[in-house]
């Protein structure tokens, strides 16, 4: 079950400077990645997964899209990305996702790899961004395949199986860092941008 809610806070838009490739959700598998450079960015990561559209809940932001090969995924659409009233059932777009970067970290006592446990729209304003994209800062659970503690990154298995890798800058999230290692069992949260495009 993904809970989501509302989340205003300028200080997470300075975390989004210098990010690394990063996603999480169900089983679907991107039709292309793209990798683009960002004047404020970097060089980053976006991943294009085509699919209908379902169904959206217009209060929470809540959507469910099918893929191509029939799986349904559900994602928080930030504001301001897309007008989901307008869109019609069955109706085919592209979900963009873009790298983001590790707010929090620590072990895990249970919880299945991969579960998405809560996803927050972040809704001040992030500079740098391109046009188009919102912001959502997602909770999960997931095993670490690779750490670099020196370089403050930690990599991991996330959306239809591809291996991710994204970095923390925050001292705290640093020092947790320290404390975990190759094959842990984790409870994660990062920053991740969403698009959404229509033909």
């Amino acid at each position: 079950m993904i809970r989501t809610r509302m989340l205003a806070t300028a200080a997470l838009a300075s975390l989004l400077l210098g990010t690394v490739p990063l996603a999480a959700q169900p089983a679907v598998q991107p039709a292309q990645t793209d990798v683009v450079v960002f004047s404020n960015l970097g060089t980053v990561e976006v991943l294009d997964y085509p699919a209908e559209f379902v169904s959206a809940d217009l209060n929470t932001r809540e959507a469910i899209f099918e893929s191509e090969n029939g799986k349904r995924w559900e994602v928080v659409i930030p504001p301001g990305v897309a007008d989901l009233a307008a869109l019609q059932n069955s109706q085919k777009v592209t979900v963009r996702v873009m790298p983001t970067v590790l707010t929090a970290l620590g072990k895990a006592t249970q919880g299945t790899p991969g579960e998405v446990i809560e996803q927050v729209a972040v809704t001040d304003g992030l500079p740098g961004l391109p046009e188009g994209f919102g912001v959502n800062a997602v909770t999960m659970t997931t095993i670490f395949v690779g750490l670099d503690k020196t370089a403050g990154t930690v990599t991991f298995e996330g959306l239809g199986g591809k291996v991710h890798t994204v970095r923390a800058f925050d001292p705290k999230v640093l020092a947790d860092l320290q404390k975990v290692e190759p094959g842990d069992l984790a409870k994660i949260t990062y920053l991740q941008a969403i698009a959404l495009t229509t033909p």
